[in-house]
């Protein structure tokens, strides 16, 4: 891959990593305040089940979310990480190169589609 090429998605990968962080502090906020309100109703007993469900609901959703998040920012860092090594673009099963516009789509994959391909099947035939 070239340099410029390289430096280029390390940008772009640096950029995510700020916005993933952003938004999981946000996250972050928004299950303090739930867990705040929460609290100031006597641990939940709020005035309404229904709003007492919403709420659980709610902290469902941000946990999702943000474990989603945390996931791709693992992702982001070790493709930040190859990139220091000298292996970013090589795919961590067989070796070859990834082809670049997977790697524009996805900067921070380790797998060339061929392999991508062959885990998602190992896996599904696994069940």
């Amino acid at each position: 891959m070239q340099k410029t090429k390289l430096k280029n998605m390390k940008v772009a990968l640096e950029a995510r990593k700020t916005v993933l962080l952003e938004d999981l502090e946000r996250l972050d906020r928004e299950m303090q305040w739930l867990g705040d309100d929460q609290s100031t109703e006597r641990g939940g007993l709020g005035n309404h089940l229904g709003d007492d469900g919403s709420s659980v609901m709610e902290q469902e959703r941000i946990s999702t979310v943000s474990a989603d998040l945390h996931e791709v920012l693992q992702q982001v860092n070790a493709a930040l990480d190859r990139m220091n090594q000298g292996t970013y673009g090589v795919c961590q099963r067989c070796g070859k190169e990834i082809n670049e516009e997977r790697l524009e789509a996805f900067p921070y994959v380790t797998y060339c589609i061929e392999c991508q391909s062959y885990l998602e099947r190992q896996h599904a035939l696994r069940g």
